[in-house]
């Protein structure tokens, strides 16, 4: 058992990252017709946030865990300590792309069609909700940055909580399972 290479972990983490933001796209789109109430999109959102960084905690979880063993088995004399906050960072700046699309709809370099609008939900899905929140014709230019900020923090964030979490085993089982008595 040797390590991946860096270019394969970070194709792990993004195909994660995609898949929870088509997970957050498919609850957006599934909830469409109550997020006209006042607290709904605030739900959705935190639901759609959480889907988004659990998945990315996985993908830094099951390196963790690769690189636990590799330390136990001493093939390695040590761990890269902020491997997963530049891995995040990485898949959070790919997860940018779709936003800066937004930005130039906000700066009116192009107009927000109905196709545009719902492939939206499904690339940035997990902020998805906020779309309901604002009037898409008139973005302000402020939004999309906002998103952009968010997808760096909660990608590098939660990939190396997951990280932590897989390296010491103790804590995650701690977290994990009920301590006995």
């Amino acid at each position: 058992m040797k390590r991946d290479s860096i270019l394969l972990i970070w194709v792990r983490g993004l195909g994660l990252g995609v898949f929870g933001n088509v997970l957050g796209g498919i609850m957006t789109v599934s909830l469409a017709p109550f997020l006209a109430e006042w607290f709904i999109p605030y739900m959705a959102i935190l639901f759609t946030a959480f889907i988004y960084a659990s998945l990315l905690v996985t993908a830094g979880l099951k390196d963790g865990q690769k690189e636990a063993k590799l330390l136990r088995s001493h093939r390695v004399e040590s761990t890269p300590k902020a491997r997963w906050i530049y891995l995040g960072l990485g898949i959070g700046g790919v997860m940018c792309v779709p936003c800066a699309a937004l930005l130039g709809v906000a700066l009116g370099a192009f107009t927000m069609t109905g196709e545009i609008l719902l492939g939206s939900y499904f690339v940035i899905g997990a902020f998805a909700p906020t779309l309901f929140m604002i009037d898409t014709q008139n973005m302000p230019v402020f939004y999309p940055m906002i998103l952009m900020a968010l997808y760096l923090v909660l990608s590098a964030v939660s990939a190396q909580i997951g990280y932590k979490f897989g390296i010491d085993e103790k804590s995650f089982r701690d977290f994990m399972y009920e301590k006995e008595k």
